[in-house]
C-alpha cells in the first residue's frame, strides 16, 4: 500500500495536486493532517480517496474533518492529527503517549512545518505509558514552504513499513 502524507499547504493548493503526480503508480490514499482544509476542496485527487484532519488554521474552513482520527490501512494502525492540540512544537511527549494508548504503529502529525521521524521500540516508557508495540512518528513537513515544501510517503509491504519524504 502507497500512502502520500500531506500537511500544512497553506493557500498553495497546487501543492496537492502536484505531490499525486509526482508518485508512479499514485498512491493509494492521500491522508491530509490539516492546515489547509479549503486548499484541499479545491483541489481535484482524481480517484484518490482522501482522509484529512483540522488543523489549527483550518477554524473557519467549510470542509468537515475531525481534529484526530485513527485509522487501519494496510494493517498498520495510524494515529493521525494536526498536533497542534497535544502542542508538538514544544515536544512530542503528549502526542506520543495519546498514539500509543490507542495501539498505533503509526502517529503522523503536522503542525511544526518540519521534517520529522522516530521510532520509538516496544517496552519503552513514555511518562505513564510503556509501548506495546514499536511506533513510528512522521511529520511529513510543510507541502506550502517554499525553499523547503516536503510531502511524505509510506509505503507498508508484508507488515514491513517505509517511511520517506519528496520534495517540490
Amino acid at each position: 500500500m502507497r500512502i502520500l502524507v500531506l500537511s500544512d499547504t497553506h493557500g498553495r493548493p497546487d501543492r496537492i495536486r502536484a505531490a499525486l503526480c509526482r508518485r508512479t503508480p499514485p498512491p493509494d490514499i492521500l491522508l491530509f493532517l490539516g492546515d489547509g482544509l479549503a486548499d484541499l476542496s479545491r483541489c481535484d485527487t482524481a480517484d484518490v480517496p482522501v482522509l484529512s484532519v483540522r488543523g489549527n488554521c483550518d477554524v473557519f474552513s467549510f470542509f468537515d474533518a475531525p481534529e484526530e482520527r485513527f485509522v487501519s490501512l494496510g494493517g498498520a494502525g495510524i494515529m493521525m492529527m494536526h498536533g497542534h492540540v497535544y502542542r508538538v512544537k514544544s515536544g512530542t511527549g503528549p502526542a506520543v503517549r495519546h498514539a500509543a494508548k490507542a495501539g498505533a504503529d503509526i502517529l503522523l502529525f503536522g503542525h511544526t512545518h518540519k521534517k520529522y521521524e522516530e521510532f520509538i521500540p516496544a517496552g519503552a516508557r513514555l511518562g505513564d505509558v510503556v509501548t506495546k508495540k514499536p511506533l513510528r512518528l512522521f511529520n511529513p513537513g510543510s507541502a506550502g514552504g517554499y525553499s523547503d515544501a516536503s510531502f511524505g510517503i509510506i509505503e507498508i509491504r508484508r507488515g514491513e513499513i517505509l517511511l520517506s519524504w519528496g520534495e517540490f
